[in-house]
């Protein structure tokens, strides 16, 4: 019998604190950038071929970020790198707002991505820091609070453009205030629980250990999520209009329904992990998720498929954190250059997902396009079994508990 957990002290409550907020401003930070890009593109003068240019510039520099900065953040400490990242992500929004022409705006997105991509893996190595550090499941609310801050960014990005307020006035002025939510986040008590620094030199140490084939496949599972995640994103509206009949002002609901159920299952995702075990909990979302798209494809019904997406959110809402937390349980001495590798591989589903569907409703039609992921989410299930059954590895803190990859936590 486990012992009671006893509570988590005052320093390891403040550095929960510190990371919701660091995870808050970058879901408010993207989605107010998102939601100006019409704006944006109207400023520069560009039409839809070089604004493409422009955003796949963007994601280049996110990859950028991506790939290099596990290195520094093991070598560095993740929470060094959150301070810097967060502010970079937060003054990266003056650029874009202010771009009068395309070079100028290439510049400002290569930044912004760059910043974000080392933000994104610095945020989730503290997350699975202090996860690991509390002793109980708390890494999807960390996730949930970025959703919220996704949330609040968009109806702010919404609230600017219904008032009239041009995007060269109303980014600045958030990221001011971005840039000092930033600062505060990493001026708290609780740092020092997510700096631990490895010490080696920022260079290639710990890739093989980094990259095993069983990060890769954990990372396949990313990299399913975010493919499904960056389809519904993009081509729900179009399903919900050409295919089910929806007017045009109703057919965005389904990507709206997707966001909020995904949000709300963050919410309660860590109360699950803990009652039924992390990847038993990954196993139902998966096999959810493709039940609620699958109705909502095969029904025809505008109320039905808007409910599919709806549930095909609540499926997905748990699988990426317990991914990042079951990443980092299998190499603690890397923690930042797990993440990296399969938020990279994540990211290349998010960025593949959308063109990908589309060539594939060229042939077959949107519907059983998009049914390609319920396939996916059906071999998310399959390997979260696979992951469920590898042992937890040794290393800081690993013997101290079990992951929740197999059992609940008690």
């Amino acid at each position: 019998m486990t012992p009671p957990l006893s509570p988590p002290g005052r320093e390891l409550r403040a550095a929960r604190r510190s990371v919701s907020g660091y995870f808050f401003v970058n879901g408010v930070a993207f989605s107010s950038w998102v939601a100006r890009i019409p704006d944006i593109k109207d400023r520069a003068g560009l039409g839809d071929g070089l604004l493409g240019a422009a955003l796949l510039v963007a994601a280049v520099g996110t990859v950028l970020g991506l790939t290099a900065a596990g290195r520094f953040v093991d070598r560095l400490g993740a929470d060094t790198i959150s301070r810097a990242a967060s502010t970079a992500v937060a003054l990266g929004l003056v650029g874009p707002g202010l771009a009068p022409d395309l070079p100028v705006l290439i510049v400002a997105l290569l930044f912004f991505g760059l910043a974000g991509g080392a933000y994104n893996v610095s945020m989730n190595a503290q997350a699975v820091a202090v996860d690991r550090a509390y002793g109980r499941q708390i890494i999807t609310s960390f996730h949930a609070v970025y959703s919220v801050g996704a949330l609040v960014g968009s109806a702010v990005g919404a609230a600017t453009v219904r008032l009239g307020i041009e995007p060269s006035a109303s980014l600045p002025l958030l990221a001011v205030a971005l840039a000092a939510g930033a600062w505060a986040c990493g001026r708290g008590p609780g740092s020092a629980v997510t700096s631990q620094p490895s010490g080696e030199p920022v260079g290639r140490g710990g890739r093989v250990e980094a990259f095993n084939g069983r990060i890769l496949l954990i990372g396949a599972c990313c990299f399913a999520c975010l493919l499904a995640e960056g389809a519904v994103a993009d081509w729900s509206g179009v399903y919900l209009k050409e295919d089910v009949g929806l007017s045009a002002t109703f057919a965005p609901a389904g990507y709206m329904a997707f966001s909020v159920t995904m949000a709300a299952g963050r919410l309660v995702g860590d109360l699950l992990a803990v009652s039924i075990g992390a990847m038993r909990l990954v196993f139902w979302c998966a096999l959810l998720s493709s039940a609620g798209l699958t109705a909502g494809l095969l029904s025809g019904r505008g109320t039905v498929a808007l409910l599919g997406f709806g549930v095909f959110g609540a499926g997905l809402s748990c699988v990426m954190p317990q991914m990042f937390k079951a990443a980092g349980s299998q190499v603690p001495d890397g923690t930042g250059r797990a993440v990296a590798a399969v938020a990279t591989l994540g990211y290349a589903g998010l960025l593949s997902g959308p063109p990908a569907i589309g060539l594939a409703a060229h042939v077959v039609g949107l519907p059983l396009a998009l049914g390609l992921l319920v396939v996916l989410m059906l071999a998310v299930a399959v390997a979260s079994r696979i992951i469920a059954s590898w042992p937890t590895p040794s290393g800081p803190d690993a013997g101290r508990r079990g992951h929740g990859q197999g059992q609940p936590t008690r």
